[in-house]
């Protein structure tokens, strides 16, 4: 839950009333009719009732069992106003985010369909190739198939990860800029766990065998160029890392060196493990807890959660003045279909 205080201009389009209502009677609004439109993207029935219900169990969780089991739960008068109010408060925030970070990604020329019947088709499409094994590599591992939640929120992450990326590019900080925040944030750089360690990664197909010789060689010996001339197909190198710092890389690919890293003694030589094509072994040199960690070791993480930081405020900022047009009896006639 994103909590906001918003300036926003609430608007209500004519062109919504007239989609929705005929004469003194109201029509039935289509799943695919826009219902809402933020920052010039449109919000469509389905897409709003999908947001709407992924905040139901978090709205009754507020409430004791028999309030949440009454008929009458959604539309019932609190002090604080009904339960319907709350979360239709709360999918708008949602979607006013969503739909802000989706225009501001199309001004930065990132490529990506975030308009949801065109994102569903592109879901249908997606299935359709994972279910004849041919699906893109990195999006959900371990699906058949996509619902419409997993696609739809697969594909708002990464919209906002690519654009925060671009956003990044556009700051600069100086070196004296990210000592002063490091000086000014010391306590948060305090790591729970600091190793140095002694790595050798090998290809896969040099096998299990090959990489417990290399195991029970890393026990007995630390030169690296020794090392490297007795097994010239291995690539021996000293790392550090820490719970600051995990050196995992941006794809995470090296996620699982800190894991093991992380729980090894100094002197102790793991078992081999895979790591993507490769296999590794590594010694531990080094371990250290509650370590306060150099402003070098710590800077390259330092910048990145600064930029990151610098990036969601002007994203949240935009939200903010977002114009938003809705009409209120539309959102909760679809809002109830989905609740009761």
């Amino acid at each position: 839950m994103r909590n906001r205080n918003r300036g926003i201009v609430l608007c209500v389009l004519a062109v919504f009333c007239a989609a929705a209502m005929t004469g003194c009677g109201t029509k039935t609004v289509k799943e695919n009719d826009t219902v809402m439109e933020v920052a010039g993207q449109h919000v469509v029935k389905a897409e709003y009732q999908m947001i709407v219900g992924s905040y139901a169990a978090q709205v009754k969780a507020e409430y004791t069992t028999d309030e949440a089991n009454r008929k009458d739960f959604w539309t019932m008068e609190t002090g604080n106003g009904t339960p319907l109010e709350t979360i239709m408060k709360l999918a708008q925030e949602d979607l006013i985010y969503k739909k802000t970070v989706a225009r501001l990604a199309k001004d930065a020329g990132i490529e990506t369909e975030t308009e949801y019947v065109s994102m569903m088709k592109d879901m249908e499409r997606e299935n359709s190739r994972r279910q004849n094994g041919e699906g893109k590599e990195g999006i959900v591992y371990g699906l058949t198939s996509f619902t419409p939640e997993d696609y739809y929120r697969y594909v708002c992450t990464q919209t906002e990860m690519q654009l925060i990326e671009k956003l990044k590019q556009n700051y600069n900080l100086t070196e004296k800029e990210l000592k002063q925040i490091y000086q000014e944030n010391i306590e948060n750089y305090i790591s729970d766990v600091s190793v140095r360690v002694l790595a050798a990664e090998m290809q896969a197909e040099m096998g299990m065998d090959q990489a417990q010789e290399v195991a029970e060689e890393l026990g007995e010996e630390t030169d690296l160029e020794g090392l490297t001339r007795k097994y010239p197909n291995v690539n021996f190198y000293e790392l550090e890392m820490s719970s600051l710092n995990t050196q995992e890389g941006k794809t995470g690919a090296y996620a699982q060196r800190w894991l093991v890293a992380s729980s090894m003694e100094q002197g102790q030589v793991c078992d081999p493990f895979e790591i993507g094509e490769h296999l590794m072994v590594m010694r531990c040199l080094d371990r250290e807890e509650h370590r306060e960690e150099p402003y070098q070791t710590v800077k390259g993480v330092l910048e990145n959660d600064v930029l990151t930081s610098m990036a969601k405020e002007e994203i949240q900022q935009s939200a903010e003045g977002a114009e938003v047009d809705f009409q209120k009896e539309i959102l909760e006639q679809a809002a109830l279909e989905v609740l009761n």
